[in-house]
């Protein structure tokens, strides 16, 4: 071997590589009869270059075993103008990460882990943290996918076997909550390959069990991966790089806390508020924007004032104060707003114009490409205005399922005598100056880290695919703050989505819930005479059959009408007093998984302590915002018609107890199941009432889980 050469040292010493670090993790220049004679590096062409041999970390002390390398050819071939090749490894080695000779550092799971492409990077890293007096270990993958390889041998369906790809052995050095930054190059913002490797590397890692970070290496000329970025910017810009890793997690926090300084919410409420708050800065980035759906059953339960609130801190607040469609339209298309209604129901029973004009921008300003069609000017030329844009939705009752779908609901309720908060006095110079510093942190952050919130995340399983359309970027900012933030995040929405309103179901599902209730109530039949069923249902005390008729029970020829889109019909069955129409459990089983089934089998949600009781009126009854936003109901009979309000309550199962907390493991201890969170088989942990929790939601439940 040969020793580095002159020109070889200028160039690592441009990226603050000292010669000392190259020396003790043995970086070598071969030729190319070298590179094939000693490592066995095959295939035509010119193979001298740089080599970076692998070491297993517990031999770097005593005897340093290679079990790989790489080495960066001097000369590759080019294709399309590109070098082609530029790093070759021994034919039929297998992956493995390249560990900076820092064996110290390797035992102490406190030591944050950074996981970064090239050896260069990582050598540049380990002097980094060294002049800086940082604890880091910087492990080179090889590549953005040089965290997969051959595992193994699989047989497919037809026999075959085939080499099985996954994760390599080297990257369960992150688990069990380690802390590890991805830091990939920087054309991870502009290369698509690179972003959904990282996105593909995030996923594997949180099911490992790692606490995850994302840093986006600021672009430049003359920058390409960390040591360039070392070599340019000087350490103190990586030093800032890392300091600002934690600050979109600390946003988040802050802006949690100011909005229950003024306002009664939850812990999941105002979690899913400060994600929805940071979204109004980046929504051009997602394809769908969720709107926040602020109601509650009786005035006076702080709408108007968390609106107020959200006033101080969101992305170019609007409050929608009469104006007129043709306003409403203009601003959205010039200024792309947050749009803020507050007393939409009462909106909605005013002028028709305006209420027909609010109906159409909430029904297509959802989606990115969401437009209105109008005629503008003296010669009526068609024009599409934009109206996508984050909104706000505050009123007495409940939305029509189409927008409630894809909305946030926060459930609000009178604030006890026994509950304090701030009063908000809008001029009071230090609440001006807070609000104003978190706008500008906000809007750095996010300037930031634009590029995360490109990635698609990892959904929780109780989502339906159209609370997956709002839920995505709010997962993405998650992501990209840190922290407890991403699996948090996952929890808090599934609360959140979980709470739909009562009466926001389709009189359709609600039958089936209610059926379902009975059957599981009488679990012992598998068929039930249609007499028997209208009997049953009267006696649903939180449903309308028994005034469903005018003032009448359902009737059977009602019920009929209302399970037929369900291909539910009434058949003959046996009795002991004959034949007779009704209907069997079976019929009802496509159905109830179909509509009725949120939740993967196994333990419920897992929930998120409230800072404040709920109080009573939160979940009583209420009306859609608009009769020209409800959507019709189908009559049980000729005649029949349904009532104008209808109290609606999904399928609820048994509980029993109140708050509780873990009582030891538990007989469930141990048991895998996958976790509705975060999507893997994991162990789970048995409490009193039932319930139960992961141990990878263990960590963060920790106000219900000791």
């Amino acid at each position: 071997m040969t020793t580095l050469t002159q020109a070889d040292l200028e160039h690592f010493a441009k990226l603050s590589i000292p010669a000392e670090l190259l020396d003790l993790a043995g970086i070598e220049r071969v030729t190319d009869s070298e590179a094939r004679r000693t490592y066995g590096i095959k295939g035509g062409g010119d193979m001298a270059g740089i080599a970076f041999p692998y070491f297993e970390p517990e031999t770097m002390s005593n005897g340093r075993r290679r079990t790989y390398v790489r080495i960066r050819r001097d000369h590759p071939e080019r294709e399309d103008g590109k070098p082609k090749k530029k790093y070759i490894v021994p034919y039929g080695d297998r992956k493995r990460f390249y560990f900076p000779p820092t064996p110290e550092l390797f035992a102490d799971v406190a030591v944050p882990i950074v996981l970064v492409e090239a050896e260069k990077s990582s050598l540049a890293m380990t002097a980094w943290a060294a002049r800086t007096r940082q604890k880091i270990l910087p492990i080179a993958m090889g590549g953005c996918y040089g965290w997969v390889g051959k595992t193994g041998i699989k047989e497919t369906p037809t026999g075959e076997r085939v080499p099985e790809m996954g994760a390599i052995r080297d990257l369960s050095i992150a688990r069990g909550g380690r802390r590890t930054y991805i830091l990939l190059d920087a054309n991870c913002a502009s290369n698509p390959k690179v972003l959904a490797a990282r996105n593909d590397l995030v996923r594997q890692l949180r099911k490992q069990g790692a606490d995850v970070h994302t840093l986006d290496l600021p672009t430049g000329e003359g920058i390409n991966g960390p040591d360039d970025y070392i070599g340019v910017m000087g350490d103190d810009a990586m030093t800032q790089l890392f300091e600002g890793a934690m600050e979109g997690a600390k946003i988040l926090d802050d802006v949690q806390s100011f909005l229950r300084r003024f306002v009664i919410l939850s812990s999941a409420q105002s979690a899913a508020i400060a994600l929805w708050v940071a979204h109004t800065y980046c929504f051009e980035s997602a394809a769908w924007t969720p709107y926040l759906n602020v109601r509650s059953a009786a005035p006076e339960c702080g709408k108007s004032l968390l609106l107020e609130v959200l006033e101080f801190v969101v992305r170019r607040p609007w409050k929608v104060d009469g104006a007129s469609p043709a306003v409403l339209f203009r601003k959205i298309e010039v200024d792309q707003p947050t749009l803020l209604f507050d007393e939409l129901d009462t909106t909605f029973k005013g002028d028709k114009e305006t209420a027909q004009a609010i109906r159409q921008v909430l029904n297509a300003g959802a989606k990115y490409n969401g437009t209105i069609a109008r005629v503008v000017g003296k010669n009526h030329t068609p024009k599409d205005f934009r109206v996508f844009c984050p909104k706000v939705l505050a009123g007495i009752g409940n939305l029509p399922p189409t927008v409630s779908g894809r909305s946030l609901p926060i459930t609000l309720g009178r604030k006890l005598p026994t509950e304090k908060v701030d009063y908000l006095d809008h001029d009071n110079f230090e609440i001006k100056a807070k609000a104003a510093e978190l706008r500008r942190r906000f809007a750095d952050w996010i300037e930031k880290r634009a590029a995360s919130f490109k990635e698609s995340p990892d959904f929780p399983d109780i989502l339906t695919d159209r609370q997956k359309d709002g839920a995505r970027v709010l997962l993405a900012i998650a992501d990209a703050a840190g922290g407890d933030w991403p699996c948090h995040a996952r929890a808090v929405l599934c609360e959140i989505y979980g709470t739909r309103p009562a009466d926001d179901t389709s009189i359709g599902i609600q039958l089936l819930a209610d059926v379902r209730l009975i059957y599981d109530n009488d679990d012992q039949f598998d068929k039930m005479t249609t007499t028997d069923l209208l009997e049953k249902l009267s006696k649903v005390e939180t449903s309308p059959w028994a005034e469903w008729n005018r003032g009448k029970p359902m009737t059977a020829v009602g019920l009929s009408r209302l399970l037929k889109p369900f291909e539910i019909c009434p058949k003959n069955i046996r009795t002991a007093t004959g034949v007779q129409k009704g209907y069997e459990r079976n019929q009802f089983e496509d159905g109830w998984r179909r509509y009725l089934s949120k939740t993967l089998p196994g333990p419920p949600p897992p929930s998120i302590p409230a800072a404040t009781p709920l109080q009573a009126n939160i979940h009583a009854g209420g009306t859609h915002f608009s009769e020209t936003l409800r959507d019709g109901t189908v009559a049980g009979s000729k005649g029949e018609e349904s009532p104008v309000s209808m109290l609606v309550v999904a399928a609820a199962a048994d509980q029993k107890g109140g708050e509780t907390h873990l009582e030891g493991k538990g007989e469930d201890s141990g048991v895998q199941r996958r976790c509705y969170v975060h999507g893997v088989h994991a162990d789970w942990w048995q409490r009193r009432n039932g319930d139960r929790v992961c141990n990878l939601c263990h960590p963060i439940q920790s106000e219900r889980v000791q």
